[in-house]
C-alpha cells in the first residue's frame, strides 16, 4: 500500500502481529510508533513499585489507568495512599476531583496557562476548575515538592523495565500478557 502524503492514523497504520497496539508519539518532532502505554505506582519512600498497568493509546488512558490501579491496590492490599504524585499527563480536573473524593491528595505537575482553560467556563465545569485551582495552591506546599522529587523514583523503575527487563520491545502480544 502507498501511504505517501497521507496523515498517519490508527486506521491506516496498524500492527499485523499485535492488533491492540496503537500509534503514539511521545513528544513533538518525533514520529509516531505502534505501542502501548505502561503505568506504574510506586512508594515514595523507597521507590518500590506496588502496582503496574498497561492501557491502550489514547488521550485519557493515563488518568483512567491510575484510578484502576488505585482500585486494584485497595482491593488486593487494602492500601489507600494519602497523596499521589503525578506528571503533567494527569493534569485534569476530573481526575483531581475523583482523587479528592477518594480521600487522596493529588500532587500533579500542572501545565502552563490559565487554570481551567479559556474555553471551559460553563457551570458544569466549576467543580473541575475548583479542583485544579486547589492543586495550583498546593504547589507551594512542602509535601508537593517532596512528592515531585520522589516521583523520579518511579522513572528508575520504568527505565529498568525498558532496558534490563526488555519491555522497550515487548515479546508478548496483547496488553494482559505484557502486564
Amino acid at each position: 500500500m502507498d501511504f505517501h502524503g497521507q496523515k498517519r492514523s490508527n486506521t491506516t497504520h496498524f500492527s499485523t502481529t499485535d492488533p491492540e497496539a496503537g500509534l503514539y508519539n511521545k513528544s513533538v518532532g518525533q514520529g509516531a510508533s505502534l505501542s502501548h502505554l505502561g503505568h506504574m505506582i510506586s512508594d515514595n519512600r523507597h521507590g518500590l513499585i506496588v502496582t503496574t498497568g498497561i492501557s491502550e493509546v489514547n488521550g485519557k488512558a493515563e488518568c483512567a489507568a491510575a484510578l484502576g490501579m488505585l482500585d486494584d491496590l485497595h482491593a488486593s492490599q487494602g492500601v489507600v495512599p494519602e497523596t499521589l504524585g503525578a506528571d503533567k499527563g494527569y493534569d485534569s480536573g476530573p481526575w483531581m476531583l475523583e482523587l479528592e473524593q477518594r480521600g487522596i491528595t493529588p500532587h500533579a505537575a500542572m501545565r502552563e496557562g490559565p487554570v481551567g482553560g479559556v474555553c471551559r467556563r460553563e457551570k458544569k465545569d466549576r467543580p473541575l476548575i475548583a479542583a485544579r485551582q486547589r492543586m495550583a495552591v498546593r504547589q507551594a506546599d512542602e509535601g508537593y515538592r517532596l512528592s515531585q522529587r520522589a516521583r523520579k523514583k518511579v522513572e528508575e523503575g520504568i527505565g529498568w523495565c525498558k532496558t534490563i527487563a526488555g519491555l522497550a520491545r515487548a515479546r508478548h502480544v496483547g496488553r494482559w500478557k505484557i502486564k
